[in-house]
């Protein structure tokens, strides 16, 4: 499945990719798997400070097998609801930026994108009631009070009722928010395939010779386009 490329343009984190950049992808395909085989469910709970990342950038591990994956923080400036993140996955792929000096070097085709959020984790779920509508997306039978990832849903309308908004004018179903007084944590709630490095076009020769080159001392397909 490498090769398979994310969609380019706007999503919630801006307006579209910048020119000299690298973007780890991991494509759809139509009739590929659903996004609900990619969810980490239940969340799992990360410690930054004992794996050593932060909002800022990307962190790299070294699995029980050797393969090199990655960890990314997806900001709830830009994706305030973890659902956000997943349903526009769902529709574009995920396609997420690394810095031309980032710890490339070692990943793979083996190589997967862990992705965090600060909500996605319902710390104190067992104390809370089930919310009205609940239901396990990945059907692992979780309840509410365990802190299954369907409590993602349970979030704010901003598109009419109960609806959310994405970046392209597209919207998504929720649900009612948490009764009480959830309390939120960082953790795992998806992990995919790296399925392609791009870089996109810079119209300076030198630079952009300089980021290809680059994103070919990972073990990555690269991949060169306009956005």
């Amino acid at each position: 499945m490498n090769g398979i490329r994310a969609s380019g343009g706007e999503r919630l984190c801006g307006g579209g990719r910048h020119a000299g950049e690298m973007y780890l992808e991991s494509g759809q395909c139509q009739g590929g798997r659903p996004i609900e085989d990619f969810l980490v469910d239940l969340p799992l709970t990360i410690d930054p400070v004992e794996w050593n990342i932060s909002p800022i950038g990307i962190s790299t591990f070294v699995d029980e097998h050797g393969i090199t994956n990655v960890l990314d923080w997806v900001g709830e400036a830009h994706y305030p609801e973890v659902a956000d993140f997943i349903e526009e996955a769902r529709r574009l792929g995920v396609s997420r930026r690394v810095s031309h000096t980032g710890p490339i070097e070692h990943l793979s085709a083996q190589s997967r994108l862990f992705l965090l959020h600060p909500r996605a984790a319902v710390l104190n779920a067992a104390a809370l009631p089930t919310p009205p509508a609940f239901r396990c997306p990945c059907r692992q039978g979780h309840t509410a009070q365990q802190g299954c990832l369907s409590l993602a849903w349970h979030a704010s309308e901003n598109a009419g009722p109960g609806r959310r908004q994405l970046a392209r004018g597209e919207t998504y179903a929720v649900r009612p928010p948490l009764a009480g007084k959830p309390e939120y944590g960082l953790a795992v709630f998806m992990t995919v395939p790296i399925t392609a490095l791009t870089v996109i076009t810079h119209p300076e020769p030198d630079i952009q010779n300089a980021r290809e080159t680059r994103a070919r001392q990972s073990g990555l397909p690269v991949f060169v386009a306009d956005q």
